[in-house]
């Protein structure tokens, strides 16, 4: 749509009404537009959102375009996001005197990381080299890799997750999922079931802010730190198998405190690094290895769920191949993947709405 712009003037006095009454601005765009842009563009590829865009609607956008529209409405989706976690957060104790409320008897969290290949211009150390127009410091790109850690909470018998996930420390990240599973239906009488890795502080993080929580590590990284004991110890790749096999299953019918007590015995002979890595991992999940009880109470012993769901949330628009992303984008746009994820994509455009008339 084209439309010519008056200037008004009178002595002392100019008036633009297009800009100053209808908000309409040289190349603006209403919000039905920036819906379609962003929608194009956390799914694919700026310059593949404005093609896609092209096909849809003839008209033609440059994908810088689908870009800043993109990343101005992840910005959105972020307070959006943040927002909503902290009303449930807020409104948990009202919900604690809530009656009427559905109790979910078991709750499900998992939480684990990725990383996204990220990039920041950064000054040529030790040259006074500068661009040949503006005369500025010249910079080079510099290539690193950021971890995103996401996660999600569900009733046990349910498969709908709702997922939280930033580039942030555990106890951000866990506050989240904390509120996460109070929007899922988490009460105070709620057992939660945690399962993840042995990454360094998130069993000890889960068990500080969730008030029930039973831990239970993933079971193929067990297996994994099992493998490699083996091999320290020089048992041969045909015999591996059945050695793990045999203290894996001990482990998993409760008997983790034998299995502890043999590698204690092989540590005084063998003085293995391995070995005494392998007593400390233990120790510090005596708790969280008893996978027969675990699979009896219907829990689930692995953290396949969430190692899937990093592939359908951050990393299949945040890791198209040749993607690269400068660190302050990383969460905005995990931000918009997830309130797409929940299924919150209608809510969110009524709220930036909202926002947008009330200003």
């Amino acid at each position: 749509m084209e439309l010519n712009s008056p200037y008004l003037w009178k002595k002392g006095q100019c008036s633009k009404p297009l800009i100053a009454v209808m908000g309409i601005t040289h190349h603006g765009r209403s919000e039905a537009v920036n819906r379609a842009l962003s929608d194009f563009g956390i799914e694919e590829s700026f310059g593949r959102a404005a093609t896609r865009f092209s096909e849809h609607y003839h008209y033609r956008l440059s994908a810088s375009t689908v870009d800043r529209v993109t990343k101005d409405v992840a910005q959105d989706a972020q307070v959006y996001v943040e927002k909503t976690l902290v009303q449930a957060r807020e409104g948990r104790a009202i919900q604690a005197q809530d009656s009427t409320r559905t109790v979910v008897e078991t709750m499900v969290v998992e939480l684990d990381g990725c990383d996204i290949r990220s990039a920041e211009l950064q000054p040529i150390p030790e040259t006074n080299e500068t661009s040949p127009i503006r005369k500025l410091p010249k910079k080079t790109k510099e290539i690193g890799w950021k971890e995103v850690r996401l996660g999600f909470a569900r009733p046990l018998e349910s498969q709908e997750k709702l997922y939280i996930g930033k580039m942030a420390s555990y106890p951000e990240v866990v506050e989240q999922l904390v509120d996460a599973a109070v929007l899922a239906g988490m009460t105070a009488d709620t057992q939660v079931v945690g399962v993840a890795d042995g990454g360094n502080g998130l069993k000890e993080e889960l068990e500080r802010q969730f008030e029930s929580i039973q831990f239970i590590l993933d079971k193929t990284h067990l297996k994994d730190h099992l493998y490699e004991t083996a091999e320290a110890l020089g048992i041969g790749r045909k015999a591996r198998p059945g050695w793990v096999k045999t203290r894996l299953e001990a482990i998993s019918s409760g008997e983790v405190m034998r299995i502890i007590n043999e590698f204690e015995e092989v540590y005084r002979t063998t003085q293995s690094h391995r070995v005494k890595r392998l007593l400390g991992y233990l120790q510090r999940f005596v708790n969280a290895v008893n996978y027969q009880d675990f699979k009896a109470c219907g829990y689930p012993i692995g953290s396949g769920e969430i190692e899937s769901a990093h592939k359908s949330v951050p990393q299949q628009r945040l890791k198209l191949s040749g993607a690269c992303w400068h660190p302050d984008s990383i969460n905005p746009m995990l931000a918009l993947r997830i309130v797409r994820a929940n299924d919150w994509w209608e809510d969110f455009w009524e709220d930036r709405m909202e926002r947008k008339m009330a200003a």
